[in-house]
């Protein structure tokens, strides 16, 4: 993995978050969207939160995309292992990046109970974020050790950390020119009318 993939992922993140943004709206997961969901009590007790037609068919489109360069390269599982591992880091960029630059929502209301669908937060964060990154890290690395790949676990490691700085760092400009920006607060202030 490469700090070009890490960048080129931010720039999939950012154009879901903000096609999502225009879809949605202030209604985060699909809240009125006119889609199926699954919420019987065992689902709601497992993902905390309906699973709705929207969101499935999103991810299964985004797998399918993203595992378009193996229909000329080929399968390997360690290939594989790298584009799921991408996948987990671009599902957790791409959900904080629609908070980050939702005018409805923004940084002031992205926590515990302003954000019905995340039901548990740890530092600030919601929990299935660090499950997020914490599957992308092992996922990367196991199939490393698993594959007998010739990379040290350290260096896939630091692989693992420039794809993810690729993506920290333009999201945290992002929270600063989003959370700075004067144009940001007119927006905001105009949407909560």
């Amino acid at each position: 993995m490469t700090m070009a993939m890490g960048l080129y992922f931010f720039a999939i993140a950012f154009a879901l978050a903000q096609l999502e943004i225009q879809i949605e709206g202030k209604h985060g997961w699909a809240e009125r969207l006119p889609t199926w969901r699954w919420q019987s009590e065992a689902v709601l007790r497992w993902a905390g939160k309906p699973v709705t037609g929207y969101h499935v068919f999103l991810q299964l489109f985004l797998l399918l995309v993203i595992h378009l360069p193996l229909m000329y390269t080929g399968f390997s599982l360690e290939r594989e292992a790298e584009l799921i591992s991408l996948f987990f880091l671009l599902a957790v960029f791409w959900d904080f990046l629609w908070f980050v630059c939702n005018p409805h929502f923004g940084l002031s209301r992205f926590g515990p109970g302003q954000v019905w669908w995340f039901r548990s937060w740890y530092l600030g964060l919601p929990i299935p974020y660090y499950f997020g990154l914490g599957l992308s890290m092992l996922i990367y690395l196991a199939a490393g050790m698993r594959l007998g790949v010739t990379e040290s676990l350290w260096a896939r490691a630091g692989s693992w950390m420039v794809v993810f700085a690729a993506l920290a760092v333009p999201t945290l400009l992002t929270v600063a020119a989003t959370t700075l920006a004067p144009w940001r607060r007119m927006a905001q202030s105009d949407t909560r009318r």
